[in-house]
């Protein structure tokens, strides 16, 4: 896998969610804004600059191997991220993220231990790594996915939101009688509630009353 095809699926899941995306080519560049022709550090292969919304990202390939072969590779990233902060608007910054494509792993390295080096590194940003599954690419995306500010879990949660009232209004029947309050006036209570939930002040009169009458 490569790169490339985690730049166009993060550009899918921003526009999904009815954000803007942009290229920025800027973000990748070997020069600082307004200080071309300075020193020049070594600007990873393959790295692509975008903006999903408010969010500025680097998508960078990596290898997981060793230790130190991470290491190497974060300093760099870390680099070219304070380079592309400096085309990045200042409020933007703070939202700066690297997402990584793993292109390969090294044999017998533990490569759970260098992920893991890489996502807790947040010297410059936060980091988060996507390990590509060939045989189920798209779900292996989806758990990525999921780990980054373009989650939506409220959509798997749709269903406990949209759970019948008269479901909820059962649940609050039964909590109140099992703390002690006879069931015809737990029934009072749950209408009261409906009637005067906008009025605290009344409601409470109106529960006292009906408690009163027990």
């Amino acid at each position: 896998m490569t790169p490339q095809i985690l730049r166009d699926k993060l550009i899918q899941s921003a526009e999904a969610l009815g954000w803007t995306t942009a290229d920025v080519p800027a973000f990748t560049s070997p020069d600082f804004r307004g200080r071309e022709g300075s020193d020049k550090p070594e600007v990873p292969a393959d790295i692509f600059g975008l903006r999903l919304g408010f969010y500025p990202v680097l998508v960078a390939p990596i290898t997981l191997g060793d230790v130190e072969q991470m290491q190497r590779n974060l300093r760099r990233l870390n680099a070219q991220m304070v380079i592309a902060r400096s085309y990045m608007r200042p409020e933007e910054v703070i939202n700066a993220h690297i997402m990584l494509c793993a292109t390969a792993t090294i044999e017998l390295a533990d490569w759970r231990q260098v992920v893991d080096m890489a996502e807790r590194d947040e010297t410059v940003c936060r980091k988060i790594v996507w390990i590509p599954e060939a045989n189920a690419l798209d779900e292996s995306y989806a758990a990525f996915v999921a780990r980054t500010f373009l989650a939506t879990p409220w959509q798997a949660a749709g269903t406990t939101l949209n759970a019948p009232l008269d479901h909820n209004e059962n649940l609050v029947q039964r909590v109140l009688v099992r703390h002690g309050l006879p069931r015809p006036v737990a029934d009072r209570w749950v209408a009261l509630a409906e009637q005067y939930g906008s009025d605290p002040d009344t409601l409470v009169t109106e529960l006292m009353t009906a408690r009163g009458q027990s």
